[in-house]
């Protein structure tokens, strides 16, 4: 058979979730070559399916009793010529499986299918679909399907030949067999009129159905009321409780999204459902999401009981049958505050209590008046631990106080709705059973033993375990007094601490004792050179001793700083004394901390002292470049005058950031210096810090700061042709631009039109003439600095113009 050739593609595809307006004619420029359906993102509505089909035969009625499966994915329909030059007469069967899809409904269903080759493209399409019975067997000619119906001609617009998409509407036969829940649907695909005419026939791809269709959500499920999911007997303690219920859809696309939906709630009186109301969302939500909606004010009250019901609705308009309903009676009614007793701890207790820190004592809790509590929360710092009620709606429970003194135990009943009572405050007294401590050397120095006795602070103690500040804690038998003895040596000035708690025959913890002593080791501080109290201090620069004294015996050294900067270490004397030597750089109000270290790593507490040094930085003054204010500029010369603060100044050492250097004092102490800055400071925008500070022999002073700001001297821009402020010439048209130089002696311009950098020398009077072209209309910049042939740079300069658009 002779056919001319043609393509087309429409193999299975995956589900995809697709906007319905996208389908219909338009689902052609969907397929992909693979078949699949890709869309843009948009909002999950009903699933989209390309079905293929589960069988697709082609018979013959050459040879009648054959059944031939696609070649290449496609089949023949109509009549054709064999290789033997006979004729054959075919006809094309597809039977669907329809068993997914029962229980939904059919949004929209469309064949597609696509001529591979035409015989003659000359005669019109006589393309007919039909639905058949559905065939038991593989179709033959002999044995085919019964024609049932013709759906559609399969014709298309246009001079398309051979067509490579054709599709019809079977929207109403897909929906009716999946009504009436059949299991399969074949289709069947044949030339109509001119069916034993060589003419009209061609061979067409396999036939599939792009299938919308849409599952109900499911049934709304987890309801809950007042945060309480549903029961049997619930009781709620509001009269606008929280509805909750989630909703879910089975639709699922291949990117795991599924319906969105939202939820319709109603409510009525357990024995008026006449009196029902609905509320329905106007907003969807993700499938899987919970929708919680609160009951208005003024139409539940206080006994009432109530019952409510949730749906769920698609985006499709399909919705779920109504949930099982949930009944709760609405109960606001507040338990009485609780009582509280108890024997191990009475609250009538006085002085000096009963158990102790530590030892729990048991306390019963109840709701007299009240029929329908069911638990209580307690706790000794407020209402926090929950506990349930016996029948009799009482509680036993266990607290532990930890503290002596008295202690509060909080007690709230809690009610079947939840409801919680007023607060209890039980108060009662709890007895000091904190061992005591006696030093048996209260005068004792660092370092020295100390002989401490605890005594038992309630009956019965057999053991202590105590701690000297952070180090390990240690536990001693008691004797048959009930006490023990320890010694410690403690190893720390200041302050310290011993804590001992002690534990009874029955296993009876205690209160914590506490025993504070206090060590003093800190050295003293003296200094000749820098007064420690107040007076005048040395200069600045001017190198002074401290001397440090120990606090405490064996002291080996010294660990000491200035105003908390890096620590120093000394060795000290045999008298156990250290002098250090200490240079300060800058004036003012300053500190030194210093402790000391015995040999065997004892240290003493931080001592500290407070001095003063004085400044005799120098005054700076320049007319020719004053401070903070902008003058001069790269290659103008300044001068500058240094003052001396003391008398007897020798000389300077200055800084403009480019190095320190020295200058000698005239004889009243005055010095001048000659500064001529060779570039403009881009990166501090033109600020220069002068730093200066003064000498007096060897000592030098601290220092002194002089910001100023030097001038760019940037070159000027001048051009009759391209005028700054107006818009002149075109793109393509050069133009003169003349520039100035404003640092003395400039030999030559760098600038920069575009991305190119190039150089122009300078005249005598310090211009050059440029020709630029500007390549584009609207703005135009000009960036450029001037140079000096010793390499002095002015600062940046930019001109700006406009060109004018020739349109």
């Amino acid at each position: 058979m002779h056919l001319n050739g043609g393509t087309t593609g429409a193999s299975t595809a995956r589900r995809r979730r697709v906007p319905r307006r996208l389908l219909g004619t338009g689902l052609a420029a969907l397929l992909t070559t693979t078949g699949a359906l890709t869309v843009a993102a948009q909002p999950a509505s009903a699933v989209q399916d390309f079905v293929q089909p589960v069988q697709a035969a082609w018979t013959d009625n050459a040879e009648p009793t054959r059944s031939f499966p696609p070649e290449d994915g496609t089949l023949p329909v109509g009549t054709w010529q064999g290789a033997s030059g006979d004729k054959h007469t075919s006809r094309a069967y597809f039977t669907f499986d329809l068993t997914p899809y029962h229980g939904q409904r059919i949004i929209s269903a469309r064949t597609v299918t696509g001529e591979r080759s035409v015989a003659d493209c000359d005669k019109p399409r006589e393309l007919q679909l039909w639905r058949t019975d559905n065939p038991t067997a593989a179709p033959t000619w002999k044995t085919a399907p019964r024609a049932v119906e013709k759906l559609a001609d399969l014709t298309v617009s246009g001079p398309a030949c051979p067509a490579s998409y054709l599709s019809t509407a079977i929207t109403d036969a897909v929906s009716e067999a999946v009504a009436a829940k059949q299991d399969r649907l074949t289709l069947m695909l044949r030339i109509g009129e001119h069916e034993n005419g060589l003419h009209w026939s061609r061979r067409v791809t396999t036939l599939g159905v792009s299938l919308e269709h849409n599952r109900a959500p499911d049934v709304p499920t987890r309801l809950a009321a007042g945060g309480v999911a549903c029961r049997d007997d619930l009781f709620i303690g509001t009269t606008r409780p929280e509805l909750q219920a989630v909703v879910t859809d089975p639709d699922v696309n291949d990117t795991g999204s599924g319906d969105r939906l939202k939820a319709a709630f109603a409510w009525w009186p357990a024995d008026r459902p006449g009196e029902r109301t609905e509320f329905e969302f106007s907003y969807t939500l993700p499938s899987g999401s919970r929708f919680q909606y609160t009951v208005p004010d003024g139409v539940m009250t206080d006994g009432g009981t109530y019952a409510f019901s949730v749906r769920a609705t698609d985006q499709d308009g399909d919705s779920s049958a109504w949930s099982p309903e949930c009944r709760f009676t609405v109960d606001t009614k507040v338990p009485p505050a609780p009582t509280v007793t108890s024997t191990d701890y009475p609250s009538e207790g006085g002085w000096p209590g009963h158990g102790g820190p530590g030892v729990p004592g048991r306390f019963t809790l109840s709701a007299p008046g009240a029929d329908d509590v069911v638990g209580f929360r307690y706790g000794l710092f407020g209402a926090l631990t929950y506990v349930s009620a016996d029948a009799a709606g009482t509680a036993t429970i266990s607290a532990t106080p930890t503290s002596y003194g008295t202690n509060q135990l909080y007690v709230q009943a809690v009610d079947r709705t939840g409801n919680r009572s007023p607060q209890t405050s039980y108060e009662f007294r709890v007895r000091n059973t904190a061992p005591t401590v006696t030093d048996g050397n209260p005068t004792g120095g660092l370092g020295e033993p100390r002989e401490l006795t605890f005594a038992p602070g309630m009956e019965n103690v057999v053991e202590y375990t105590w701690r000297l500040n952070d180090g390990e804690p240690a536990t001693v038998r008691a004797g048959a007094d009930g006490t023990a003895t320890v010694t410690i040596t403690p190893r720390k000035g200041g302050s310290n601490k011993v804590t001992v708690t002690s534990r009874t025959s029955d296993d009876l913890p205690s209160g914590t004792g506490e025993y504070h002593f206090y060590l003093a080791s800190a050295p003293a501080i003296s200094s000749t050179d820098f007064p420690l109290d107040g007076g005048d201090g040395p200069l600045a620069g001017t190198s002074g001793t401290f001397t440090f004294s120990p606090g405490m015996p064996g002291v080996t050294g010294y660990v000491w700083s200035v105003n908390g900067g890096e620590q120093h270490t000394a060795a000290a004397r045999e008298d156990g004394t250290a002098t250090v030597t200490y240079t300060p750089s800058e004036a003012g109000f300053q500190w030194i901390e210093v402790f000391s270290r015995t040999a065997d790593g004892i240290e003493s507490e931080t001592a500290s002292a407070y001095f003063v040094v004085f400044s005799h930085a120098p005054e700076v003054s320049s007319t020719d470049y004053p401070m903070y204010q902008e003058a001069g500029g790269p290659g103008v010369t300044g001068q500058f005058s240094f003052h001396p603060a003391r008398d007897g100044v020798t000389g300077y050492v200055y800084d403009f950031g480019d190095g320190p250097q020295t200058v000698a004092a005239a004889a009243d102490g005055t010095a001048t210096v000659s500064w001529t800055p060779r570039s403009y400071p881009v990166d501090t925008s033109g600020w220069v810090r002068l730093k200066v500070r003064e000498k007096i022999g060897d000592v030098v002073s601290d220092e002194t700061e002089y910001a100023l700001v030097i001038g760019r001297l940037a070159p000027t821009v001048t051009s009759d042709d391209y005028p700054s402020g107006g818009g002149a010439g075109g793109p393509g048209i050069a133009g003169a631009f003349t520039l100035t130089a404003h640092v003395p002696g400039s030999t030559e311009f760098v600038y920069r039109f575009g991305a190119e950098e190039k150089t122009v020398p300078a005249g005598p009077d310090g211009t050059a003439t440029i020709t630029l072209t500007p390549t584009e209309a609207g703005d135009n910049y000009l960036y450029l600095f001037s140079r000096t042939e010793s390499g002095i740079t002015s600062g940046e300069g930019v001109y700006w113009f406009p060109v004018a658009d020739p349109t």
